[in-house]
């Protein structure tokens, strides 16, 4: 039976979602039977932190870094709050990386460490954010 594969942009946040818990599943084949029964909510937020990393770095690239923002006669230039976001985001991204990391045997850890952070830094709108914010400080 034939799979269409969807380019990642005409997905939905929860065909997202799956495809990643999908691939993440398939990261984890190599852990021990006893510790999976822990990985699947960790799977699961993981795949949903790297989707909202995803969108975020899409609302960071397609907006300005700094925004100017009203607040009735008052105008202030202030940074865009989704940078702030990602940045907590990305944190609960790294702590559940490690909680993934946690699950394999010890030898397993460098290979899926590389690959889980490929999540983050291979998304679409990954590589612009990071030209972005380098640009911005030139």
């Amino acid at each position: 039976m034939a799979v269409r594969k969807c380019l990642n942009n005409d997905m939905t946040t929860d065909g997202k979602i799956n495809e990643k818990k999908a691939k993440i599943r398939k990261l984890l084949k190599d852990a021990p039977k006893d510790r999976l029964q822990f990985a699947e909510g960790l799977i699961y937020q993981f795949a949903v932190t790297a989707v909202t990393l995803e969108r975020l770095a899409d609302e960071i690239n397609n907006g300005d870094v700094i925004e100017v923002f009203k607040q009735g006669a008052q105008e202030f230039r202030r940074e865009n709050p989704a940078i702030k976001s990602y940045n907590a985001t990305m944190k609960s991204f790294i702590v559940l990386s490690k909680s993934l990391l946690d699950l394999m045997p010890d030898g397993s850890h460098k290979r899926l460490g590389d690959e889980l952070m490929n999540f983050a830094t291979q998304p679409p709108g990954a590589r612009s954010l990071a030209t972005t914010r380098v640009s911005s400080h030139q």
